[in-house]
């Protein structure tokens, strides 16, 4: 017997693979603070047909960005922000968009890769156009 949550973890362990190269793509695209972050993954994980319960939440986000700022793929540092509250902001790092630009590379070659584009269509019901991912 199947349970009926399984269906919910597994969407949770996808959001879940998938949260760290966001986050890392998100810093990319600007310095950010936490709860910045945290916004912009809402917008990500706000579907309106499904229910995702991917808690975006200081405890989960954290912890990533700790770890990638360990790993030196991103830097901290602390502002005074628009409120005149001293919060952290994060920016990539040279070795963080160094793995930015890997993670590229592989989603480039797995929208040309036959398999994988039978399988995204597969499970999206959108056929993939090759000229664009060309």
């Amino acid at each position: 017997m199947i349970e009926e949550k399984t269906p919910k973890k597994i969407i949770k362990y996808f959001t879940n693979g998938i949260t760290h190269n966001l986050i890392l793509w998100i810093i990319s695209k600007q310095s950010i603070h936490g709860y910045g972050i945290m916004k912009k993954l809402d917008d990500f994980f706000n579907f309106d047909d499904i229910e995702c319960e991917n808690n975006i939440n200081s405890s989960k986000i954290y912890p990533i960005l700790s770890k990638l700022e360990k790993n030196e793929l991103i830097i901290g540092e602390w502002k005074v922000n628009e409120n005149n509250k001293r919060v952290k902001y994060y920016s990539i790092t040279p070795k963080g968009e160094l793995v930015l630009n890997s993670i590229r590379k592989y989603m480039s070659s797995i929208l040309t890769h036959p398999s994988w584009i039978e399988y995204i269509e597969d499970m999206t019901g959108k056929e993939i156009n090759n000229e664009k991912c060309n």
